[in-house]
């Protein structure tokens, strides 16, 4: 009613802003949440933008004052609308043409008071407004959020119905179809007589390993696999076996203890490597490269990666010189023959010292081999083939050839308290585990463990226990334990395998078929192109007897190095392949069997006359 008073608002106008207020609230008078505050408020701050008595707050004529009625008339309905007032300023009043003038005293105090007693009106609509935004905005946030969260719950529920629940399926269907083949609840034509006993732990075996070798595609996890693979053979051993429950209990205590020798010094040695690496102790090594030219980068990259990965862990190896050929070198083709060509260096480094690779190791825990003649016997060989890919690589380069490095950065990060002492302290170490073993007589775990608690003690004191860059507590979180999980599991599986006969019965089925133990351990490092080798070696643990191959045999020197060597020649061969592959993201399959793979053939099989021609000269060492 008042509204409708008010001069410059005309009765139809205001008659249909009403209707049209009505309407957003409804005949019935129930509210859409939010929205019909909106719009009132809105509204009534439009019409009230509108009327004349809100102009008398714009600048106005000083020239001519307004009259006493007026101010009058404004200041009372101002005080009776309660209308918005955008900011507390009083303004004179300007004319066209007019220069205006800074507020004074001199205007009349009616208008003063209407402005002031305007703005302490507005502001419980100021308040009903952004309670009207806020509730808008809070509701779509809601809704929003609402529909986000419905969506990721379709999605997983999509997920668990149509992926998990069915592998789920298949998982407990394979060990249901397993056990009856064990229990005879029905019958397989092609198995012979005694055979249903032993089908169902290879034909595991063998389902479990291709899950593991095709982990990008299933997207398991390999470690994952590996675990649930090595529990079941086991579970089948245990169930299908005639075995008393104390034999059962002595082959899988056995087991276990062997393979938790080669994870402890594992982890022991991935940890001491992360300390290391935390103090920048590779920097001392790498800053002294100088070199200008490619083939001489070539030369004293691969020398410099076979000289560290003989004494640590070839995996970090490669991750620290592929990341220093990348501060090294901008021109990414040059740089990625490097890192092929670090990849080979790293897997023949790690082949002739027991704490080079894992596979060696594993051989060197295993008794298969020991240190001193396993120096002598595989130091040539390993050279030669290194000596072969970089010759291969090095015809292939022009002569007189450069490389550009990047930039220099402008800030230099500071060098860690006792990086030297860090650095030289956990390289000693780790090389002379083998002579604490031979000395102490204790596992090479244990010294292993030795090491890595000394150079927890020297951080603590340099650094302080709460500092997780530099401790041995944060160097256990950045370790990489789905490793350590993927051998425990593997070497488990296989353990059983071997525990139960199968692994002798194939090595007497493969002699059968291939009567050279060479020709035999040289196919194994094709075949550790392919597959990883960890099993691989386990197996040949199990298929060879050491009364029959006593340590440091030629046959085990050969399965040395074919094992550590022969993953070279693909790039999903070994750990370091995958490392590079993950580090440099053009480098595909394809591109490292074009690239890099005739450099590694060729130092493989020059590595292996090395090998043979030592055995038929009588060279070596036993």
């Amino acid at each position: 009613k008042t509204l409708g008073a008010l001069p410059g608002i005309q009765g139809p106008f205001f008659a249909t802003k009403m209707a049209a207020l009505r309407s957003a609230v409804g005949s019935s008078g129930a509210r859409r949440p939010g929205r019909p505050l909106l719009i009132v408020a809105a509204t009534l701050a439009f019409l009230f933008a509108i009327s004349k008595p809100a102009r008398a707050f714009l600048p106005g004529p000083s020239a001519a004052p307004r009259s006493a009625p007026a101010a009058a008339a404004t200041s009372g309905l101002s005080t009776e609308l309660g209308a918005v007032a955008p900011r507390s300023v009083v303004a004179e009043v300007v004319t066209p043409g007019a220069v205006p003038s800074r507020p004074s005293s001199e205007h009349p105090g009616g208008l003063a008071r209407a402005s002031g007693l305007s703005v302490l009106a507005a502001l419980p609509l100021l308040k009903v407004v952004k309670a009207a935004i806020g509730g808008v905005q809070g509701g779509a946030r809601g809704s929003l959020t609402v529909r986000a969260n419905s969506a990721r719950g379709e999605d997983v529920q999509r997920e668990v119905t149509t992926v998990v629940l069915p592998v789920l399926a298949a998982f407990f269907g394979w060990i249901a179809v397993m056990y009856a083949i064990q229990h005879s609840l029905f019958v397989v034509p092609f198995l012979g007589a005694g055979d249903e006993l032993y089908f169902p732990i290879i034909a595991t075996f063998v389902a479990g390993y291709g899950l593991i070798v095709l982990e990008e595609q299933t997207e398991i996890s390999k470690a994952a696999s590996a675990l649930v693979l090595g529990v079941m053979i086991w579970v089948l051993v245990g169930t299908g076996l005639n075995l008393s429950p104390s034999e059962f209990d002595k082959d899988i205590k056995e087991t276990l203890e062997d393979v938790s020798e080669v994870v402890f010094f594992l982890l022991g040695a991935l940890t001491i490597v992360e300390i290391m690496d935390a103090h920048k102790g590779f920097d001392i090594i790498t800053k002294a490269i100088s070199a200008t030219k490619k083939r001489d980068l070539l030369v004293v990259l691969g020398f410099l990666t076979f000289a560290l990965s003989s004494v640590l862990n070839n995996l970090t190896v490669v991750i620290v010189m592929v990341s220093l050929v990348q501060k090294l070198v901008t021109d990414v083709d040059f740089r990625m023959k490097l890192g092929g060509v670090i990849v080979v260096a790293s897997n023949a480094g790690g082949a002739w010292t027991p704490i080079g690779d894992i596979t060696t190791t594993m051989l060197y825990i295993g008794g298969q081999v020991t240190t001193a003649p396993l120096l002598a016997n595989l130091v040539l060989p390993s050279i030669l083939c290194v000596i072969g890919c970089l010759g291969y690589e090095y015809i292939q380069m022009d002569g007189e050839a450069t490389f550009e490095r990047p930039a220099a950065s402008k800030e230099e990060e500071e060098t860690p308290n006792g990086q030297a002492l860090v650095f030289w302290g956990g390289l000693a170490g780790m090389i002379t585990v083998p002579v604490f073993t031979a000395y102490t007589q204790c596992p090479a775990w244990s010294g292993m463990m030795l090491v890595l608690g000394l150079l927890g003690v020297i951080t603590s004191l340099l650094h302080g226990p709460e500092n997780n860059k530099y401790s041995l507590k944060g160097a256990l979180t950045r370790v990489e334990v789905p490793d350590c999980l993927f051998f425990l599991g593997v070497l488990f599986a296989v353990g059983g395998l071997e525990r139960v006969g199968l692994l002798k019965a194939f090595a007497v089925q493969l002699s059968s078929v291939v009567p050279y133990d060479s020709l035999v351990a040289i196919l194994l490092g094709f075949a550790s192109a392919v597959v990883d080798n960890v099993p691989l070696v386990a197996a040949t643990q199990g298929m060879y007897d050491l009364t029959a191959h006593p340590a440091n045999d030629p046959l085990w020197n050969l399965i040395t190095y074919c094992s550590a060597t022969g993953g070279s020649l693909l790039v999903i061969g070994s750990a370091a392949g995958v490392a590079f592959m993950g580090l440099e993201k053009n480098v595909s399959f394809g591109w490292y069997t074009a690239n890099v793979a005739p450099g590694a053939l060729a130092g493989y099989f020059l590595g292996v006359a090395g090998i043979l021609a030592q055995q038929s000269l009588g060279f070596s060492f036993q």
